[in-house]
């Protein structure tokens, strides 16, 4: 078993985490990569591969796309086999019981979905390892299994293929019908479903702080500017005297936002604190 580091944490932050009423955890981080112990993005050589591996110009090189799509199946079925940790009950719990105003992460693994309620709440920021995408037309969406992630990738898409036919029927000359890529965000690409993320935002940002808040930022390092202006708007928001802001995670908090309680270790250990 890894030692782990002794946690630092404030006994005021979670006693105030147990009594808040309104609840925004960011769970910004590809947890089930780093329980799996798949590439973990973190250290400087494997940041440098998996940006490679993990940006649009993949879809350029057929040999690189390959590599994109086994890496993404390796997370799939990694996530489909194991079990869930005491921050996924955590969060279950939160959902259930009302105190869960939205769950935003980048995780790709939809652990989420196997917790009806926190899957309600929750935000995908950078895709999803079960669901493929047309080229041509973002919208058109499809989800597969580990069995036939492979067979469907790379395919013409079903959707496109079926307004093809109907041109076709109709006299219609037929067009070019895209093909079936991995939804998951990559490098270097706009994100096709930012609308829906933007508008979780907006509203989230536009909400009246009528009572105790809480935000949780667990496990992300902030690193990509966006993200972290969100966080730091979420955090100012909840900045009050009845609310809160917990950092969570096994690094210091980089300067630059303001968060008023901080719990270094593991997130699973902070959640089996609060479940205790």
């Amino acid at each position: 078993m890894n030692k782990r580091s002794r946690p630092i944490y404030s006994r005021e932050g979670s006693n105030g985490v147990h009594k808040s009423r309104r609840l925004i955890p960011s769970q910004l981080q590809l947890k089930e990569e780093l329980s799996s112990k798949i590439s973990d993005f973190y250290s400087s050589s494997r940041t440098t591969s998996s940006r490679n591996i993990f940006d649009a110009s993949a879809y350029l090189i057929p040999e690189r796309a390959a590599k994109l799509h086994n890496q993404v199946l390796t997370i799939f079925e990694s996530a489909s086999k194991s079990g869930l940790k005491p921050l996924d009950y955590l969060m279950e719990a939160w959902a259930q019981s009302g105190r869960l105003l939205r769950h935003y992460t980048q995780n790709i693994d939809c652990r989420s979905d196997r917790l009806p309620s926190l899957s309600r709440k929750t935000v995908m920021l950078h895709g999803r390892v079960d669901t493929l995408r047309c080229t041509i037309r973002p919208r058109h969406t499809l989800r597969v299994t580990t069995e036939s992630f492979l067979q469907k990738i790379n395919a013409q898409c079903p959707i496109f293929e079926e307004e093809q036919a109907k041109r076709v029927f109709n006299g219609l000359r037929r067009r070019s019908t895209g093909k079936l890529r991995t939804s998951v965000l990559l490098y270097n690409e706009p994100n096709p479903d930012d609308s829906e993320a933007m508008a979780a935002i907006n509203d989230d940002l536009s909400r009246p702080v009528d009572a105790v808040v809480v935000v949780v930022v667990v496990g992300t390092r902030l690193q990509i500017g966006d993200l972290r202006a969100f966080v730091d708007d979420l955090c100012q928001g909840a900045g009050g005297t009845d609310c809160m802001t917990v950092w969570v995670n096994k690094n210091h908090q980089e300067p630059g936002i303001t968060i008023g309680h901080h719990y270094i270790g593991d997130c699973d250990d902070f959640a089996s604190l609060l479940l205790e």
